[in-house]
């Protein structure tokens, strides 16, 4: 059973991971031109870029953390499990407040 949490902890790390860079890329890639640019001129769209570099970072890190983390615990997961939740709203409201805040100061 350990060896299962240990993969399923590793998988919300990289859950995690992969939220953080969708929403910091999302709301960089409009701040910052060039970015948004390499992702497109790379990947051919950015949201296919950002898409491919997020299954990449999950990917990675959930990779390095089962290399890392010697066991796990059911409240581990748990508790990493509350966490991945709370990130995923932050993520999710952070995105939306973000093209909010710029479609009001454009109009």
């Amino acid at each position: 059973m350990d060896k299962r949490l240990k993969i399923v902890n590793s998988f919300i790390a990289g859950a995690i991971a992969a939220s953080v860079f969708i929403a910091v890329s999302t709301i960089g890639g409009e701040l910052y031109k060039p970015f948004k640019d390499w992702l497109a001129g790379t990947f051919y769209h950015h949201w296919v870029g950002k898409g491919i570099l997020a299954v990449a970072i999950f990917l990675l890190v959930a990779f390095l953390h089962g290399l890392i983390v010697k066991n796990s615990t059911e409240d581990r997961v748990r508790r990493h499990l509350f966490a991945l939740l709370g990130i995923l709203v932050f993520s999710s409201l952070s995105i939306l407040l973000f093209f909010l805040y710029e479609f009001n100061i454009k109009h």
